[in-house]
């Protein structure tokens, strides 16, 4: 099952200070909202994969993600929350999805450390990045874009809150 991860990084390449994000806009939120929502087959739906401190971290009203299935991946096996499936194995979870034919596209939505992983996993097929200007002093780090992917698509730049960003896609790069 291919998936595509979707994050926001400050100009120094970090997403996250203090288990938060470092800044609000709502053009981002509106983004990130319809990346992972929209489907073109309207009989599907995509699906959200995160770490459960993310789940955590999303306000009640906002949970589960709307219009999407998510799953939450902790080290906690007897972790249970009635808004969302919990696993402890990526791989787990992508072969569920895999046999759900009702899932159209996969997103992991957060997880600094889930990102940083799965950036050389043949599976991970788009980046959707938003991409700030300035240094937020984050405490989390993004390795950044692998060799083998391209840029596919970028927004004009955009401005919001003082905040200067663009909407980046990069694809992998397939050799014939």
């Amino acid at each position: 099952m291919k998936f595509s991860i979707i994050l926001a990084v400050d100009g120094k390449k970090w997403l996250w200070k203090d288990n938060d994000l470092a800044w609000r806009l709502k053009t981002d939120m509106q983004y990130f909202k319809k990346t992972t929502v929209v489907t073109e087959n309207l009989d599907k739906i995509n699906a959200v994969i995160m770490w459960r401190k993310t789940w955590e971290s999303i306000p009640g009203k906002f949970r589960p993600l709307d219009n999407r299935i998510n799953y939450v991946l902790s080290r906690n096996e007897q972790y249970s929350d009635e808004w969302c499936e919990n696993w402890t194995n990526l791989d787990q979870i992508l072969e569920n999805i895999w046999l759900n034919k009702n899932i159209e596209k996969v997103f992991i939505i957060w997880g600094s450390h889930l990102y940083n992983q799965v950036l050389t996993d043949s599976r991970l097929e788009r980046i959707y990045l938003t991409q700030l200007e300035g240094d937020f002093d984050c405490d989390v780090f993004f390795d950044w874009i692998p060799n083998n992917f391209e840029l596919l698509s970028e927004s004009e730049e955009l401005e919001e809150n003082n905040i200067k960003f663009q909407f980046k896609v990069f694809t992998k790069k397939y050799y014939i």
